[in-house]
């Protein structure tokens, strides 16, 4: 089951679960439900080899009474198939105030057939357990962990829970990481209610009316979406099929565009009043920027007071995390998670006369879905209208509304990507752009490969002996630095150095790290810069009186493909440039007897060209990369793959020197 939109911005919340060291007291012969016998005896079908897991039952129910409240109840027997399988058959439902579990109960037939049936006593109650920037959530987890549960075994469990009634609409996951034999979803809804359903990646399943206006949707046989070992892969629930259904004794819109102004309505009516500036924040802004300045400047002294001043500190209460809190409070604290962020920025910029608002997303690009309305998702970010007219090179992150308004698309969450620029893991996703009636799915812009570069330069000496020094230095620049200034601003001395270590091991197998810098760590308009002095010896190769050198010698960008097939779409993590200019200065006495071919690979979505030239006794090594698309049907791995080769031969290419 999802329910909405959990709005915790970066990553996943993760559960430890006690040991399984000690095995619960046995209730021999247990009675279990006919549901759990039936389906224990469910033929699988064929499964992968790979598989850990399968599902072998899954039933969700829905009931909708005539007042609105709803219950829901939920299903799943699963049978492990090899040791790791484990970690799918562990019973665990999520719940807080507003959707209460009513109850909770777990079963399991070992591999030998003995059956179990947990006591009330044995299941676990937990807290959120945070993390991601979460400082607190009202969210609590019950979970089990049942003796038998080892490979030849199977768990089952069932839960009932409320659902809040602000909520109208229900997601069925039909398809997981792990293949599913059998999952029914069904929906009761009182006489006169509507529904309406989407389906992401599948074709559309006509339900069974099993009853007055109660519903069943049957889907059997759901491979598993694995994507382990799977370089390049799209985000997971970027490919997991799924059917979102909404619900309600009113009309619900039939076309994508109504049902998606219907959600930013409600959101807009849930959200509008938080946004209310105090004389604090007023003060504030004042005190930044005058309202009379200049747009670019009032837009980048309130996005660098957002991304400066107010810390990311999620506190999840209430309203399904959904609401965000008051702009004055924080103000007051100084903190907020992403959507307190959203609404203190929207807040701030109508202070000095700049009207923006929300849009909500999800940090796994391919997720939200323009023909799948749905408050699922687990970010917001921030819409900002710009003047008529107005143009400013910095500004790339730009959307046109079906209006015609022009918005530029801002993650205050976010503080590393400057403003007019957009996390790479944004960009060509989806979102809802909330604006009360005309509220509406924006796709969110590609930044042109130009606007995201990283470079490496080298200036280096070649000894006779084979031996490399000097110095070399990566730049980076654009959204795609962001991951790089954060590691760099948040990492120890001793984890930074580390993690030089280890890049420069990618490359070299033995080197001197004689000294390092690090700079504009924080200075966005600047390209954060790591230089390097470093010896490496026996680099060059001595083959009688030749040296064999290797020019690329540092910065590799291979994707590292090894399948010679592919499943699954490609998904690059960012388009972009790299450049390399390496100059080797060869060793006295020592001349060129042969030189790599240069290299010119034009594929349409991407491009890469080298070549090695030498002059005046040193060895420049030049090459361009560019990706210019963020994603490519799995029918063009092939291509994909070719060009994958001709880096990894140009990568290892050598020059060929002799001593004269």
């Amino acid at each position: 089951m999802t329910r909405g939109w959990a709005l915790r911005c970066v990553g996943l919340v993760g559960l430890a679960l006690c040991s399984r060291a000690t095995l619960l007291a046995r209730v021999k012969d247990a009675k279990l439900p006919a549901w759990v016998l039936t389906a224990a005896a469910e033929q699988t079908g064929p499964l992968p080899a790979t598989a850990n897991a399968v599902v072998l039952y899954d039933s969700q129910l829905l009931t909708i009474a005539p007042d609105g409240k709803a219950e829901y109840r939920e299903r799943t027997v699963v049978k492990i198939l090899r040791p790791p399988g484990r970690n799918d058959a562990l019973p665990i439902v999520s719940y807080d105030k507003d959707a209460p579990l009513k109850s909770f109960e777990v079963w399991a037939i070992g591999p030998d057939g003995h059956r179990f049936a947990m006591q009330k006593n044995q299941y676990v109650d937990l807290g959120d357990p945070g993390g991601d920037g979460v400082l607190y959530a009202d969210d609590r987890y019950r979970a089990a962990n049942p003796p038998g549960a080892d490979p030849g075994g199977i768990v089952a469990w069932e839960y009932v829970q409320k659902i809040p009634s602000y909520e109208q609409e229900l997601t069925w996951n039909f398809q997981q990481d792990i293949p599913v034999v059998k999952s029914l979803f069904r929906l009761d809804l009182p006489s006169g209610w509507n529904y309406e359903a989407n389906w992401f990646r599948h074709a559309a399943i006509a339900p069974m009316e099993v009853g007055p206006n109660e519903f069943r949707w049957k889907a059997e046989h759901v491979p598993g979406i694995d994507l382990n070992r799977v370089p390049l892969a799209p985000a997971w629930v970027a490919l997991a099929s799924r059917m979102v259904v909404h619900y309600s004794a009113k009309p619900i819109p039939t076309s994508d565009s109504a049902l998606w102004a219907q959600i930013g309505q409600w959101y807009d009516n849930l959200a509008a009043g938080q946004t209310e500036s105090g004389m604090n924040i007023k003060t504030a802004a004042d005190g930044l920027v005058s309202p009379n300045a200049e747009f670019m400047t009032r837009l980048k002294k309130i996005a660098a007071y957002m991304q400066q001043k107010i810390r990311y500190v999620g506190i999840e209460i209430g309203i399904g995390g959904l609401r965000p809190h008051s702009a004055e409070e924080v103000f007051t604290n100084q903190y907020g998670d992403c959507k307190d962020k959203a609404t203190l920025m929207i807040s701030m910029l109508d202070d000095v006369g700049i009207r923006s608002t929300w849009v909500l997303v999800d940090t796994h690009r391919g997720f939200v879905a323009p023909d799948v309305p749905s408050i699922d998702g687990n970010h917001m970010i921030v819409a900002i209208q710009l003047p008529e007219g107005y143009e400013n090179p910095q500004l790339q992150a730009v959307v046109t509304t079906e209006s015609g308004q022009r918005y530029l698309i801002f993650d205050p969450t976010n503080e590393f990507v400057p403003i007019g620029l957009l996390p790479n893991y944004e960009q060509g996703s989806w979102g809802l752009l909330v604006d009360g009636a005309n509220s509406q799915v924006i796709h969110l812009p590609v930044l042109p490969p130009g606007s995201d570069v990283t470079e490496w330069n080298a200036k280096l000496q070649l000894a006779a002996d084979g031996t490399l020094s000097g110095t070399a230095q990566v730049q980076q620049a654009g959204a795609g630095a962001w991951s790089t200034r954060y590691f760099y601003a948040k990492s120890t001395p001793r984890q930074v150095q580390d993690h030089m270590n280890a890049v420069l091991h990618e490359d070299l197998n033995e080197f001197t790290l004689v000294s390092d810098k690090i700079e504009n760590v924080r200075q966005l308009d600047k390209p954060i810069s790591i230089s390097y002095k470093l010896t490496v010896p026996d680099y060059a190769q001595t083959a009688g009186t030749l040296l064999l050198v290797r020019p690329r010698v540092l910065g590799s960008v291979e994707h590292g493909l090894q399948s010679k097939t592919r499943k699954y779409p490609i998904s690059f993590p960012a388009v972009g440039t790299w450049r390399d200019s390496i100059n080797i200065a060869m060793p006295p006495g020592y001349t060129v007897d042969d030189l790599p071919d240069p290299v010119n690979v034009d594929l349409g979505f991407a491009d890469y060209s080298s070549k090695v030239q030498a002059e005046g006794g040193v060895l420049h090594y030049t090459r361009e990369y560019v990706i210019k698309k963020l994603a490519l049907p799995a029918s063009d791995y092939a291509k994909l793959r070719s060009l994958e080769e001709t880096i990894s031969s140009d990568e290892s290419n050598t020059v060929v020197l002799k001593k004269e």
